[in-house]
């Protein structure tokens, strides 16, 4: 009995094998048959399942060609790699598997596969290059593409584009059918028809679909009569002509291929097409034509089709048109854009001609290049790179008239079969120009720190040397900058941000000032009794005022020159002068002034200010004029010093020097009764005039005379010309240019005391004997008062 029921369970499982058998075969002949009709959806299952039944190298094989014509890459890169691992496989199944590990990111395979096969290239890995992945992979564009949600949706979304009212199409497969696992829509030819619901790639079919002014989504509807997909919009901006992509129903009585066309209707007020009329390169039964682009300004509809006598697959083309929308023939765009792989989707946008190819050097799939277009012909083809491309297809560029930038893919990160991206940049570009006071740009090398955050990260920046650098600088963030220069202030600007920054590039410009070193911002002088160094008390306020300006800037130091007059020896003449510059010294010190912010000279009798030389007799009052000690402060003492910005000067324009110098009191001179000699008081009050026009060269000066109302008007007049010239003349005397000293004269007309209305003091005709001094405005024309 046990022999029976052995028997029985051997018979059992002979006949299950053959069923499996038997069942795996037919499920391989079913699958065939379907893969040959064009139906790959039901193909790629039909290999599925009989793979599930019995793994064979002829089922993966199969599966991967149904779900390659679908491009669904994980199935594509699932069925190649288990292809290779048959012992039946090939060196160009080996090659299939590679390009299927790209198309889903898996780098370090496609890397390391590439690598040992020492640079083959071809088959299906002909456009994948080892070299060209390293160098997209590791020089990304600072940007990445941005799935729209508004729009997107589990179904195929592609075709960003809008009419000249701002409206936003797209086209989109978002119909009623049930939706099956991802899988991308072909881009090839049409369908054969099966049913009217659905077409090859087991979805519904493709419409044009518009966002209205409320933002909701609406179909786009075609006068085209049995049109099954509809897709590829593209409106004119000179006429209200919208042209399009359709595929129709063609009846006929043998099995055949219909392949899409292009159409184009005019639009009426509301943007509703009223009429249809066919592409004449249409023929819809022998090739395809499909998304057309219209170039007004050179009158040209560029399109993609597969008619004979192009370069192979989907080839790029262009018609002329005139006036009336007569079309001339298709001119084929040559070898430089089109390859034997698919060309499509044209885009012309300032000279540069971008379109998709899967037959130039890429990514994988379809991937988005730019050509020049100059003066008519097409010079060379870029890839345009990460994150415009991936491994997957990318397709559809479109520039809107805000600057965004939209293409079309199925990549990873898509919601559906294919979805619209919008471009986000990851960084702004930042720009800045580096210019001196004149506005000259600084030339040679400059040392930049640019710091992000609160953690002041540092950021590279480049530069030309010719005063121009640049940086990429990352969204929402701010940042300092610090330019240094030899010989000019640091510049720091901590306000430098991208937040809430819409634009791609932010520019500014930075002024380099230079350091005014040993600039005179303040002189003085004090004098001295007869043989004495001691500061008398008339010097004691000056020197006050002195030890505060250099308390209060420490960017300040004061430069002490003593003298004497010539009345003794040189040797003692020195030595008294050097003991009025170290009490000038000491008496500073006592408000807390540091020695190392104090240089003394001491010159003796060496520069006197008048003619009281060895032998020649001079009143005491001359005399007196060289016992003095000259007080120069000076801003930025050492020179080659790389000196900070002081915060006290922050705000302040320092290309303008004067900016920087301590107003200074200037004197009056006033002038005995028909009179215009200079007393002594008033050749002291010069000496400081004098003193600083010679350290601050920048200065000028201004000489009014006047006189009081008693005498004539001409005779006062040129009384008040030569009150003004002797203050001139003085001052000339002691070295200062004419060209830097204005004069002018008013006789009685301008009196500070109108003594002509009321009886005025001798007090008060005084105060009208003048001369004011005063130190103009700075500008070219100054000296036209003169005139």
């Amino acid at each position: 009995m046990k022999k029976i029921f052995t028997l029985i369970a051997v018979l059992a499982l002979s006949a299950t094998f053959s069923w499996n058998a038997y069942s795996q075969k037919g499920l391989l002949r079913y699958a065939d048959h379907k893969l040959e009709q064009g139906n790959y959806l039901e193909a790629g299952q039909g290999f599925e399942k009989a793979y599930s039944r019995k793994p064979t190298y002829q089922a993966a094989v199969g599966a991967a060609e149904a779900y390659s014509k679908l491009r669904d890459y994980q199935k594509i890169y699932q069925w190649r790699k288990n292809a290779a691992s048959f012992d039946e496989a090939d060196a160009d199944d080996v090659l299939f598997y590679i390009a299927g590990a790209n198309q889903v990111g898996n780098l370090e395979e496609v890397k390391s596969a590439l690598d040992s096969l020492r640079g083959r290239q071809s088959g299906p890995i002909e456009h994948l290059q080892l070299d060209s992945l390293r160098h997209w992979y590791t020089h990304p564009s600072n940007a990445e593409m941005v799935n729209v949600p508004a729009i997107n949706t589990a179904s195929s979304e592609f075709g960003m584009t809008k009419d000249n009212r701002g409206n936003t199409y797209f086209s989109s497969d978002r119909g009623t059918a049930a939706l099956p696992i991802k899988r991308a829509i072909r881009i090839d030819k049409g369908h054969k028809y099966y049913n009217r619901k659905a077409d090859f790639t087991g979805r519904d079919f493709l419409g044009i679909y518009k966002v209205n002014s409320e933002g909701a989504v609406e179909e786009y509807v075609s006068p085209v009569p049995d049109v099954f997909h509809l897709a590829d919009p593209f409106f004119m901006e000179s006429k209200p002509v919208v042209f399009y992509t359709v595929t129709r129903a063609i009846k006929k009585s043998k099995n055949y291929d219909v392949y899409p066309e292009v159409y184009f209707s005019q639009l009426d007020d509301a943007g509703k097409m009223t009429d249809y009329t066919a592409f004449p390169v249409n023929s819809a039964t022998d090739y395809g034509v499909i998304s057309p682009f219209v170039d007004e300004q050179a009158k040209r509809v560029y399109f993609s089709s597969n008619m004979e006598g192009g370069q192979g697959g989907y080839d790029l083309y262009y018609v002329s048109y005139d006036e009336d929308m007569k079309f001339g023939d298709p001119v084929n765009l040559g070898a430089v854009v089109n390859t034997p792989g698919n060309e499509r989707d044209p885009y012309l946008n300032e000279n540069k001609f971008y379109f998709s190819s899967d037959g130039h050097i890429g990514l994988g799939g379809l991937d988005m290049f730019v050509s020049h277009l100059e003066n008519g012909d097409f010079r060379g083809v870029k890839n345009l790179g990460i994150p415009y491309n991936s491994p997957q297809d990318d397709f559809g560029l479109y520039f809107s008239g805000e600057g965004d930038v939209y293409l079309a893919s199925n990549r990873p990160e898509s919601r559906g079969l294919d979805d619209i991206f919008l471009m986000a940049e990851l960084y702004k570009r930042f720009q800045a120009r580096v210019q001196g006071c004149d506005g000259e740009l600084i030339d040679g090398q400059l040392e930049i720190l640019l710091m992000e955050g609160k953690d002041r990260v540092n950021r590279e920046t480049s530069q030309d040397g010719k005063g121009f650098f640049s940086a990429e600088l990352a969204p929402d963030a701010d940042f300092e900058v610090v330019i240094r220069k030899s010989g000019y202030f640091a510049l720091k600007d901590n306000q430098l941000t991208t937040r809430n920054l819409l634009a791609e590039e932010l520019s500014k410009t930075y002024q380099l000032v230079r350091i005014p070193y040993q600039t005179a911002v303040y002189v003085d002088l004090v004098y001295y009794n007869l043989d004495e160094s001691a500061i008398r008390e008339d010097a004691e306020g000056i020197l006050a005022k002195v030890a505060e300006l250099l308390k209060s800037y420490s960017f300040i130091d004061i430069s002490i020159r003593s003298h004497t007059d010539a009345r003794a020896s040189n040797a003692y003449n020195e030595a008294l002068s050097e003991r009025r510059a170290n009490a000038v010294r000491d008496y500073l010190g006592q408000f807390g002034v540091a020695r190392s912010r104090v240089r003394s000279e001491w010159f003796g009798e060496e520069q006197l200010v008048n003619d009281c030389g060895d032998g020649v007799p001079c009143p005491e009052p001359e005399h007196q004029l060289n016992r003095r000690s000259e007080l120069i402060l000076l801003a930025f003492p050492e020179k080659d010093r790389a000196y900070d910005m002081p915060p006290e000067l922050e705000g302040i324009d320092l290309c303008d020097i004067s900016n920087i110098q301590v107003p200074m009191d200037m004197p009056t001179v006033y002038f005995g009764f028909d009179r215009a000699d200079l007393k002594p008081e008033d050749k002291q009050a010069l000496q400081r005039v004098a003193l600083m026009l010679e350290n601050m060269l920048t200065q000028r000066l201004a000489i009014k005379g006047h006189t009081d109302n008693r005498g004539g008007d001409n005779y006062n007049q040129k009384l008040s010309e030569k009150r003004a010239l002797v203050v001139k003349k003085y001052l000339e005397g002691r070295g200062i240019a004419s060209d830097r000293i204005v004069y002018e004269f008013f006789g009685k007309s301008k009196p500070i005391n109108d003594c002509d209305a009321l009886p005025c003091t001798s007090e008060m005709h005084r105060i009208n004997r003048r001369t004011e001094l005063s130190l103009p405005e700075l500008n070219s024309n100054w000296m036209k008062d003169k005139e």
